[in-house]
């Protein structure tokens, strides 16, 4: 079908209603321009106005959010930095009872936690905080352990995390 058949049909089914609104008084025409007016206003405002208003506000929030982290990131640097003190510390013996110690002192929980003999463990921690876990990682790098796998995916809340990862002495 041409452009000028879908007129035409357009016209067609169109007639019976500008024959009606011809019909109206000048004074009832006025109105029902007026109302076509705040019709096509509140339309645009609800199809474009609040949709992108709401999209911008919600990535205020999340660079809020993002900025924030970043900030307690460069915070925390030299902090660790200077806990490190430069060389690893070897392993204790016990170095899986470690791993589990050492993340109640990040002030992190362990979901799971499966050792897998004397040389691996499996961990895993739910809605963690993201800095904090970052950190416990590199602590344990740090002192010699190896990450062999690392999955780290974000959590429902704003900077927390969902870490699954397996350790290696």
């Amino acid at each position: 079908m041409s452009l000028a058949t879908y007129q035409q049909q357009l016209k067609q089914r169109l007639s019976p209603l500008v024959q009606w609104y011809r019909s109206r008084e000048p004074r009832e025409q006025r109105v029902l321009q007026l109302l076509g007016a705040v019709f096509v206003v509140v339309l645009i405002y609800w199809l474009l106005w609040a949709p992108s208003v709401n999209a911008r506000n919600q990535s205020m929030q999340r660079y809020v959010a993002n900025m924030q982290t970043l900030e307690w990131i460069n915070a925390n640097e030299g902090a660790v930095r200077a806990a490190s003190g430069g060389k690893a510390s070897a392993l204790p013996r016990n170095w899986v009872g470690e791993v589990s110690r050492s993340a109640n002192a990040f002030g992190l929980t362990l979901k799971n936690f499966t050792p897998d003999g004397n040389t691996s463990v499996r961990i895993q921690m739910e809605e963690q905080a993201a800095g904090q876990s970052i950190l416990w990682l590199q602590s344990l790098q740090e002192k010699g352990v190896q990450i062999t796998n690392l999955e780290m995916t974000p959590g429902e809340k704003s900077g927390t995390a969902t870490v699954r990862a397996t350790l290696q002495q």
